[in-house]
């Protein structure tokens, strides 16, 4: 039986970490959107070439969303990227408000309660067993206790992402007889992932 697969995108982590590993300084953030379900391809791609398997059932994507009254611009960019990403039936936003500090635009607005709703989902797809193969994509160390309390439910092979040449979520000592398997992206998948549509 072909193992069910699913994807959580902690999807600023993503997008952002793709211009530390690929893209030349000073390139343009919106330059270097990835699409989740071109990512997800190339990320299952990629495990198929060290001979994982399985079907990706399902991409949870979490983002922040702009305000529509203080970034009129952005906020519509953001909500036209998330209807054009949902056109692929795998693919589920989970978009979250931005945070706006008091001395906004001075201080960027920041997200918030984005990781805790990942985490959340994470933990619940493990109790409910909903997948065989739980991938997180992210490198935040703040997801690590939701990996962690994925494993020990043992329900669920859970499994990491990083682009090549950055740095991956690894599990602490206390785990230390329990493999993490990460899959190192390169930039032929960067490419692959690349939403070419401007917004």
């Amino acid at each position: 039986m072909t193992e069910r697969v699913h994807l959580f995108v902690d999807y600023q982590n993503v997008h952002l970490s793709v211009g530390e590993a690929f893209a030349p300084p000073g390139t343009p953030p919106h330059t270097t959107l990835i699409h989740p379900g071109r990512f997800g391809d190339a990320l299952m791609g990629r495990r198929a070439a060290k001979g994982l398997g399985g079907t990706l059932e399902q991409i949870h994507v979490y983002r922040g969303q702009p305000s529509s009254d203080r970034e009129v611009e952005q906020a519509a960019r953001n909500k036209a990227q998330s209807a054009e990403w949902s056109r692929d039936p795998r693919v589920r936003m989970y978009n979250r408000p931005l945070r706006y500090p008091r001395d906004w635009p001075r201080t960027r607005a920041r997200e918030k309660g984005v990781d805790v709703r990942l985490a959340i989902d994470f933990v619940r797809a493990a109790i409910d067993k909903s997948a065989d193969v739980l991938i997180l994509a992210s490198r935040d160390t703040d997801l690590m206790p939701a990996i962690e309390t994925a494993l020990d439910l043992g329900h669920a092979r859970v499994e990491v992402f990083t682009w090549q040449g950055c740095s991956r979520l690894r599990l602490g000592r206390e785990y230390s007889a329990r493999a993490l398997w990460c899959t190192f992206m390169q930039g032929s998948d960067y490419v692959a992932s690349k939403d070419p549509k401007q917004y």
